[in-house]
């Protein structure tokens, strides 16, 4: 179920043509915030990724910028981790996958809520300059995504989620996290963190970006 104020836009709007968006610049351009009432917008899939999906290509004082409590690790699947005091996080790039619906790149298929989302989808603009999503999910909601679109066919994206014990208990009960609690905990965080990390791998970058 999507939240209505983005519903009653995207029904009212989307059969109708984008609006105009900014040329490609450096400095990327800002974004209309009208924007995310479209599902047919024009995304730039020609930049390169902002990072290899690896915490050593991300600041070397990721720890301290991150707050987390340990030294943050290269995952085996490609994703940078970190514990932190209220969970876990992940950073990486979403590829493609195989459940894609669309025979658009991926980013339309997340843009589109066709990927990912459950109980929670929503819009954003981040920066002025990035389209992106904010999705919760998982078996017990326990995680709160934001995709953010950087101009790339790979998509940036944080995952903050609670602590892996917590999310088992809540499974074994039978017990959803409320959606509420993910909003006011994790997605926060993710978002914040997307915001901190951007700027300092995204030079000038965004989703106009050239």
């Amino acid at each position: 179920m999507r939240f209505a104020w983005l519903l009653v836009s995207v029904v009212a709007l989307t059969a109708c043509t984008a609006p105009p968006e900014p040329p490609l610049g450096s400095p990327a351009p800002k974004l209309d915030p009208q924007a995310i009432a479209y599902d047919n917008l024009d995304f730039n899939l020609a930049r390169p990724a902002v990072f290899d999906s690896t915490c050593e290509t991300l600041p070397s004082n990721l720890q301290s910028l991150l707050g987390a409590k340990e030294k943050p690790r290269t995952g085996m699947g490609g994703s940078c981790n970190a514990d932190m005091a209220w969970g876990e996080l992940s950073i990486a790039l979403l590829g493609p996958g195989s459940g894609r619906k669309s025979n658009a790149r991926h980013f339309v298929d997340v843009w589109n809520g066709d990927r990912g989302s459950s109980g929670y989808f929503q819009r954003s603009i981040l920066l002025d300059r990035y389209y992106a999503t904010t999705v919760i999910s998982g078996e017990v909601n326990e995680s709160c995504t934001v995709t953010v679109d950087t101009g790339s066919e790979l998509p940036f994206e944080v995952r903050a989620r609670m602590d892996f014990d917590e999310s088992m208990a809540l499974a074994k009960q039978d017990v959803d996290q409320p959606i509420d609690r993910a909003l006011r905990e994790y997605c926060p965080a993710a978002e914040e963190i997307a915001e901190k990390l951007l700027p300092l791998i995204d030079e000038n970058g965004g989703s106009r970006a050239n």
